[in-house]
């Protein structure tokens, strides 16, 4: 049954919060809940089995300016291991928790308004409210709408099977859609444009067992990143397989083009990436695998095996540009060291700026000592990049305990294209570098790679 929302809009937002939730605990499985043209203002609101959101495309949610609005975080009697936030479930404008066949669609807009969690900004352990927040659900549908200005994970599932996300436009501060041990997932004709990484597949202890992102495609969708577009990581402690992303344009990324890491025992398999173009990315290829072993104890180094990159093309070179208005400094007071987008130039360009500030980092695919990644494939690839190095470093640190991105070996790499350590089983067929500047570096640098082949 299709139900109109009839309700004051111009109520406080606690009390129109409280009058959507008491339409929604009264709705049976079928039933629609349209939200009219005209906005709302709400805080939490938890979903319920069998329902399905509508927001017309006059509609425009605003998420309430006030943090403590929000429900507070849950709490666990168990570590984490993460790096912010991602546990906190019911801090979320949309909750949805061990429920099946959900839905929210529509052309409307959900405003989360850049509300802040004023004190706790210092230790990042909650940054704002998630719009769309979702554990242990299945068959679950998001659909055509827009998510705007949020300051936490855009949208953010843990533990779901059987997901559809197509249509979204979403422009946040932070993640934009993040799975997380989630089982057969379709992310579709998105577009992302985000302060932190785009798309980021997570394997985490979130839900205090230990799982896997299997059985996902991403496919027809555009990303803008002020870190990674594409990422495996940085919770890397169960795994990820059989996922593939395809026919994906990337463009304006700090960090990398594709990142997948393995850093904290994650077992890494049959991930493929087909038909990709980047435009003004710092570094296209990102392939770590480390020993930073955030987790229990008694993890072990994990693996990354059966990878192949097809169809890629990387243009240009990078140029800072702004995703979002971050305004960092209006609340951390100017500290950004500690953050990845205040590295610096790379020091293989002898210390000259352009007047445009180009520069690029060497994408790198690396294992570890006594860890090799295993057969890795690169096939119809073009890199298009700024160059200009004037001399060579040959000295390339290990660096397997360290935070995961792509100037963790440094920034002065040995090759122009892509370096390569640490290999058993790699492939590179019709793959082509060429640079804007005169650059004094090889194409590529193979150090401990057994088992080349070269077409």
């Amino acid at each position: 049954m299709e139900i109109l929302l009839n309700i004051d809009k111009n109520k406080d937002e606690r009390l129109l919060t409280k009058a959507v939730q008491s339409v929604i605990n009264e709705m049976q499985g079928g039933d629609v809940l349209v939200f009219p043209d005209g906005e709302y203002v709400l805080s939490t609101v938890y979903l319920k089995s069998g329902i399905t959101l509508r927001l017309s495309k006059g509609c425009k949610i605003l998420g309430s300016e006030n943090f403590l609005d929000y429900d507070g975080d849950e709490k666990v009697d168990y570590p984490l291991y993460q790096d912010a936030s991602h546990s906190f479930f019911h801090c979320s404008m949309f909750v949805g928790e061990n429920i099946e066949n959900i839905a929210i669609e529509g052309e409307g807009v959900i405003d989360m308004r850049s509300v802040w969690d004023e004190n706790n900004v210092r230790n990042m352990a909650r940054r704002g409210a998630k719009c769309i927040a979702l554990k242990n659900c299945k068959n679950v549908r998001l659909e055509r709408f827009t998510v705007e200005n949020c300051t936490d994970l855009a949208v953010y599932f843990a533990g779901c099977e059987n997901v559809e996300i197509s249509g979204l436009n979403i422009k946040t501060y932070i993640d934009g859609i993040s799975p997380d041990n989630c089982k057969n997932v379709i992310i579709k004709d998105c577009k992302v444009e985000s302060g932190d990484d785009g798309i980021v597949f997570k394997s985490s202890y979130t839900l205090n067992r230990l799982g896997k992102c299997e059985q996902i495609t991403v496919e027809n969708c555009e990303i803008r990143s002020r870190c990674n577009a594409i990422k495996f990581g940085t919770e890397t402690n169960g795994g990820f397989s059989d996922i593939t992303v395809e026919n994906v344009k990337i463009s304006d990324t700090r960090l990398a083009g594709i990142a997948v890491e393995s850093v904290d025992g994650a077992v890494v398999s049959n991930l493929k990436f087909k038909n990709i173009s980047m435009t003004n990315v710092c570094t296209p290829f990102f392939i770590h695998l480390g020993d930073r072993m955030r987790g229990p104890e008694g993890l072990k180094i994990g693996k990354i095996s059966d990878i192949s990159f097809e169809n890629i093309t990387a243009t240009g070179e990078y140029r800072k540009y702004e995703i979002m208005p971050w305004n960092y400094d209006s609340y951390v007071k100017g500290d950004r060291t500690q953050y990845p987008w205040a590295i610096g130039k790379a020091e293989n360009f002898d210390g000259e700026k352009d007047k445009n500030d180009s520069w690029q980092i060497t994408s790198n695919c690396c294992g570890l000592r006594g860890f090799d990644l295993e057969n890795i494939v690169f096939k119809n690839v073009r890199l298009e990049l700024w160059g200009g190095a004037k001399r060579i470093n040959r000295s390339v640190p290990e660096k397997a305990l360290d935070y995961p991105e792509i100037y963790v070996y440094g920034t002065d790499l040995p090759a122009k294209g892509m370096y390569f350590r640490h290999i058993n089983g790699l492939t590179l067929e019709n793959f082509e570098v060429k640079t804007i500047n005169q650059d004094a570096r090889e194409d590529f640098v193979f150090d401990d790679v057994k088992n080349l082949i070269v077409k």
